[in-house]
């Protein structure tokens, strides 16, 4: 078994209030985990408006389907989404 780890810095555009931030938050996070089965949380920049971050960890049988799973769940908070993926830090075992 693998696991992988990987923390986004997403930036937000034309939102208004922390509290419609809190409503992209939560509904990212729900579709990524009813998409990819992934555990997820919103782990920093909080009181940002400009900003969302939040950190994901993956199980896979081998390190290629891990990759390709952390790929995709990237892919789609970038192009399904419509979020800009400012900074990563992935790491997998």
């Amino acid at each position: 078994m693998h696991m992988g780890y990987a923390r986004l810095l997403l930036k937000l555009i034309n939102i208004r209030s922390l509290k419609e931030k809190r409503s992209h938050v939560k509904r990212l996070i729900n579709d990524l985990r009813k998409k990819f089965n992934v555990s997820v949380i919103e782990s920093g920049k909080n009181d940002s408006k400009a900003y969302m971050e939040i950190a994901f960890s993956i199980v896979a049988r081998s390190k290629g389907e891990l990759d390709s799973l952390i790929e995709r769940v990237e892919n789609f908070i970038e192009y399904d989404c419509g979020y800009m993926i400012v900074d990563e830090e992935k790491e997998a075992w």
